[in-house]
């Protein structure tokens, strides 16, 4: 008997957890550096200044007015008001020394640039069950990544401002909402489940990929 797509699913993401990454097993012990980090922030941030158009795009190719409200939700957690989520990015990286301007203007790495045309692709050119595999295939993650980080920035780094943690601390609650939300619309929604985990897998592969980057870089330099 096959197992529920959900299960399929969250299988997927275990044996691609990001949490068995190199550089994040490096973060929870305390291997990085200052430089590392910043490395890292800086990077992230155009996955995240990115993110609100992501879910945009699935918002746009949805035509369940019900399903357009939960992506909707997600979409104004993330970008609304001056506390929005990429703003409060720019508030860790300034934790760690860097100014919104060293953020903006950094020059992608290739892995980057990867895993932000990975996920416009299937928002853009996917079903909407497609483009929410995608989210939910980091999202479903975030809570556990979010709380290790915290432990790491105040263990290790004496990062414990809220200017350092305060985006992790809220994806610790927020995406156990907005991963609860996509597994149930997956659920009950989905009727081409393979090219869903597909998509699923494409996006674990191009986060995995992005950490490579990013690991790549410290490696060299270290």
């Amino acid at each position: 008997m096959t197992a529920p797509l959900i299960e399929r699913l969250d299988a997927r993401i275990e044996a691609k957890s990001l949490l068995g990454h190199s550089f994040y097993q490096a973060w929870q012990a305390g291997e990085l550096s200052l430089d590392d980090l910043r490395l890292y922030a800086a990077q992230y941030y155009h996955f995240e200044a990115n993110f609100p158009t992501i879910l945009s795009a699935i918002h746009s190719r949805c035509d369940d007015p019900s399903v357009r409200q939960t992506i909707l939700s997600n979409l104004w957690d993330e970008e609304h008001g001056s506390r929005n989520h990429p703003a409060l990015w720019l508030e860790f990286a300034g934790a760690l020394g860097l100014s919104a301007e060293d953020v903006r203007g950094v020059d992608l790495l290739p892995e980057t640039a990867a895993l932000v045309d990975t996920l416009q692709d299937i928002a853009e050119n996917g079903t909407y069950q497609e483009g929410l595999a995608a989210v939910y295939a980091y999202e479903r993650q975030l809570p556990a990544v979010a709380e290790t980080k915290v432990l790491g920035l105040k263990e290790f780094y004496g990062l414990d401002s809220l200017a350092a943690i305060e985006f992790f601390a809220l994806h610790e609650e927020i995406d156990l909402i907005h991963s609860a939300a996509e597994a149930d619309v997956l659920t009950n929604t989905t009727s081409d489940e393979l090219a869903v985990e597909q998509a699923a897998q494409r996006a674990l592969d191009a986060w995995w990929g992005f950490l490579d980057g990013v690991e790549r870089v410290r490696n060299a330099r270290n």
